[in-house]
């Protein structure tokens, strides 16, 4: 049985033809479009190579302008210099083309502008007239501090930093030379961005005598006393006491950690009683004698309480002591937006006052640290306490070489030798260097950043103490010789002022 052919409608037959047709003319159609296509995906290559090699060169390029910046330097051949070399070290020629121009500018002494200008080749842009694609980056890095300081110097300036530093210096003056560096490096200009005091400390701190008249201070009147000699009385003695033999020799003893020699008996001499040829032998007599006793700005603890642990109650005024001569040294410096005026107190510091060859109490340089970042009395040119905040940053650096020496004594705010008793000493040495961890405490307890330095400090308790006291493990610093005690306070320094990008 035959099976019929089916026969298409005509109109199947056409719709089939022009299909047909319709896949010729497609393939014709791409075959024009392939080599335009390829040259749009090869140029997208190259825009992709020209956005990773301009990430690169800024990423390069901003690095460069930090690490320039942090050197400290403001010379702008060895900025230059130090731009180029980070360069030459990390921009991949893979990357970009060598030959690039690199400008480096310093401006306003704190910015640091560099630039770089170069180009990558293009595989495909050269088909479009663009054998080179541009790569041109640039970076801002700023020095200063990013926020407002105010920032106080508690510099030890006890008579055992007369004691050597190493390098031809004593202690003093290396000192003077680290919290140099560290003005210089912060206050780059006196535009008020940033405030530093000064307080030195001894036994007691000096708060000027110019402030003799504030509430919160309270100094007696000066006076003086005169005293009548006893009557002149002679008598005639037949005897007298006469000393033979004997070895002098030199002896040691110790003034706030400094050996001192001097002329002694290191064999004793025999003396007896020996019957002479009558003389006369006449006592008192002489001139009245006048003593005056003045403020020389010397202030005791406040003894109310714990008052001599923090700042609170400003209306409980620090009593001012009077004295025959002086017993405090330099005056603290408040607040001041002034370098020259900082740079001037720091070079004036001394260790001692004729004679007066002070011991060290840490705790009362550590609260007047505090009271000059007080927005409250004594010294009200801080700002406002802003814990939590960045704005004003408030920073205390403190400095000894050594441990206390010095005990409180509660009845009158005092600062007194330790007893000579060993166990008592050990006793009152703990509660001085616990009323330093108190301090230290409350200064944080405000906002207070601390840095510590320890500049050859013998004593474990003594580093502990400050270890503890500053805000963390960076901000303590143990320097053994005047080199590292600069070193110290450059490193500070670079941790207050800390570079970074602006653009």
């Amino acid at each position: 049985m035959r099976i019929p052919q089916f026969t298409a409608p005509g109109w199947i037959r056409r719709l089939t033809g022009i299909r047909a047709d319709r896949r010729g003319n497609v393939a014709m159609m791409f075959a024009l479009a392939a080599p335009v296509v390829a040259l749009i995906v090869g140029f997208g290559i190259d825009l992709t190579r020209h956005q990773v090699a301009r990430s690169a060169a800024q990423d390069s390029i901003d690095s460069s302008a930090l690490a320039a910046a942090a050197s400290g330097t403001s010379d702008i051949d060895e900025l230059t210099e130090l731009v180029n070399a980070y360069l030459a070290a990390n921009v991949d020629p893979k990357q970009i083309n060598t030959g690039y121009t690199v400008d480096v500018r310093y401006e306003n002494e704190t910015e640091l502008n560099v630039s770089l200008k170069g180009d990558i080749d293009a595989y495909f842009g050269g088909l479009f007239g663009m054998s080179k694609l541009p790569v041109n980056v640039s970076a801002v890095a700023q020095r200063g501090t990013a926020d407002a300081v105010e920032l106080a110097l508690v510099l030890d300036n006890t008579w055992s930093m007369s004691d050597s530093a190493g390098d031809g210096q004593t202690r003093i003056q290396a000192l003077k030379a680290a919290a140099r560096t560290l003005t210089d490096a912060l206050m780059l200009k006196d535009d008020g961005r940033v405030k530093i005091g000064v307080v030195p400390y001894a036994e007691y701190v000096n708060v000027g005598t110019g402030n003799r008249g504030q509430t919160w201070v309270s100094v007696p009147a000066d006076y003086s006393t005169t005293s009548n000699p006893s009557p002149r009385v002679c008598e005639t003695r037949t005897t007298r006491s006469v000393c033979t033999g004997g070895v002098r020799g030199t002896c040691t003893r110790y003034n706030d950690g400094v050996p001192e020699q001097y002329a002694c008996w290191t064999t004793p001499q025999t003396c007896t009683t020996q019957t002479v040829a009558p003389y006369e032998y006449c006592t008192g007599g002489g001139n009245p004698t006048t003593t005056n006793y003045r403020w020389y700005g010397c202030v005791r603890s406040r003894n109310s309480g714990s008052l001599r642990l923090n700042d609170s109650l400003p209306e409980t005024p620090y009593v001012g002591f009077l004295g025959t001569s002086q017993r405090c040294l330099n005056p603290i410096l408040p607040l001041n937006e002034t370098k020259a005026t900082v740079t001037s107190t720091i070079d004036a510091l001394v260790v001692n006052v004729g004679s007066y060859r002070p011991n060290t109490h840490i705790p009362s340089g550590l609260i007047w640290g505090v009271n000059v970042l007080s927005p409250t009395a004594p010294f009200t040119d801080g700002r406002a306490y802003s814990v939590g905040n960045t704005a004003p940053r408030k920073i205390l650096v403190l400095m000894t070489d050594g441990e206390n020496t010095l005990r409180f004594q509660a009845s009158d705010g005092q600062h007194l030798a330790l007893s000579s008793n060993a166990t008592t000493a050990a006793s009152q040495l703990t509660q001085t260097n616990r009323d330093v961890s108190d301090i230290c405490v409350y200064a944080k307890s405000q906002g207070i950043e601390i840095y510590t330095v320890a500049l050859a400090v013998d004593s474990a308790t003594a580093r502990t103490m400050l270890q503890n006291c500053a805000t963390d493990a960076d901000h303590y610093f143990d320097a053994a010789d005047s080199a590292s005690l600069v070193q110290s306070f450059a490193d500070i320094a670079a941790s207050i002022n800390a570079v970074r990008l602006v653009k």
